[in-house]
């Protein structure tokens, strides 16, 4: 039995938060201990158990003190969406512990395991690093998904669903193509959800743009396209300065115009390591230094790329030092600010309209299917400017 007692603790006996002592007259011990300013106390026949009764009580007075300190910690946001909580569940005639006791067991008898976004966010951006995926596209995606976490992190990924979606995008000020950008990544981030078993849907599906909508996105797509694509003139211009000025880039530049090959890792890696899978037959792109991970072979060459290899075969080829401060001023000389990847979609651009072949063009630059390439090369670039590009030579 726990007692109140307001004035039997001496003045010496209040400075101690919690004490034990022994009631010789009774033959028994008692622990005492204050709380909110009053003086309580249990008896016990043992000194043993009131001094595991004293143990306890000085975890509880501890971990008391530890959430108040959080609470006063939590912002005023947290603190109104509390109260509001509160004032919901009254209105109604509950508790809110009866929410949490309900939703509890709501989470027993569901098939996915309970996990919140913020939480799955990290395990999910983890696994993709793990996988392998290219250092860019892992930086969309971790841009998106931890903005999305800011948002809805507290929330169960399971409970997640196509209004959050829609109201998370609907937040930033943005074009349809970055939207469906952003929903692309969090469809990524559901799947993989649903794989690991943390949710039963993926919410994004539903909140996708309609067919309308994503026309506009591909008609947008094709006129920057045509901004990415480098003319005749600025491709003779870049190699002009390569070979006037930094004649180790001329190989680097010619497997990235002439055979579109990427420039980030697989350009620097053919001219330093692999350039004996470049020959004037074909070009092989390992597995190991490929985006996708698949080996990919280019042929056949175009007439004048097997006249370029030829003459850098017989001027010698070795890796590139420095190459990111080299590059950066050889990308100066086309007289305009350089746009993202433009050499590989400037050869998509005129290796399409030469050859008329979505299937080889795609191959060549190792997309799964044509269609992509059809729909988003179409009209970029004309016969006449293929026939000026073709023709370049040393």
């Amino acid at each position: 039995m726990v007692v109140k007692v307001q004035s039997q603790c001496s003045p010496k006996m209040k400075r101690k938060n919690i004490y034990v002592t022994e009631r010789k007259e009774r033959g028994t011990w008692r622990c005492v201990w204050h709380l909110d300013g009053k003086c309580k106390y249990k008896d016990f026949k043992t000194s043993g158990e009131a001094e595991a009764h004293k143990k306890l009580k000085l975890q509880e007075l501890k971990e008391s003190g530890t959430k108040g300190q959080r609470f006063n910690a939590l912002g005023d946001e947290d603190k109104i969406s509390l109260f509001t909580l509160m004032e919901h569940a009254e209105a109604n005639g509950y508790e809110p512990w009866d929410a949490i006791r309900h939703y509890d067991k709501h989470l027993c008898s569901m098939k996915v395991r309970p996990i919140n976004v913020k939480d799955a966010v990290e395990l999910c951006l983890e696994d993709k690093a793990n996988e392998g995926i290219a250092q860019r596209s892992h930086q969309s995606l971790r841009s998106v998904l931890r903005r999305f976490a800011i948002h809805k992190g507290r929330a169960a990924m399971a409970n997640i669903r196509h209004p959050d979606i829609t109201k998370f995008v609907d937040g930033y000020k943005i074009t349809i193509r970055t939207r469906v950008g952003y929903m692309t990544d969090l469809r990524t981030f559901f799947s993989w959800g649903m794989q690991k078993g943390y949710c039963e849907m993926n919410p994004v599906i539903a909140a996708m743009p309609g067919k309308s909508a994503k026309k506009k996105i591909m008609t947008a797509k094709r006129g920057r396209r045509k901004e990415q694509v480098l003319t005749p003139k600025e491709c003779l211009a870049l190699l002009d300065y390569c070979e006037s000025h930094e004649p180790t880039l001329t190989p680097y530049v010619v497997v990235l115009t002439f055979a579109g090959i990427r420039p980030e890792i697989e350009g620097p890696n053919i001219v330093g390591s692999y350039w004996d899978d470049v020959t004037t037959d074909h070009i092989t792109v390992d597995a190991s230094i490929a985006k996708d991970g698949e080996t990919r072979i280019i042929e056949p060459l175009t007439p004048n790329l097997v006249e370029w290899l030829g003459v850098l075969n017989e001027r010698g080829v070795c890796r590139i030092t420095n190459l990111k401060r080299k590059w950066d001023k050889a990308k100066l000389s086309i007289g305009r600010k350089w746009p993202h990847d433009c050499l590989r979609h400037t050869y998509a651009s005129y290796h399409f309209a030469m050859f008329k072949d979505a299937g080889l063009t795609a191959k060549n630059l190792g997309h799964p299917n044509p269609t992509l390439l059809r729909k988003d090369y179409n009209n970029a670039a004309t016969e006449a400017q293929a026939k000026q590009f073709w023709a370049i030579t040393p």
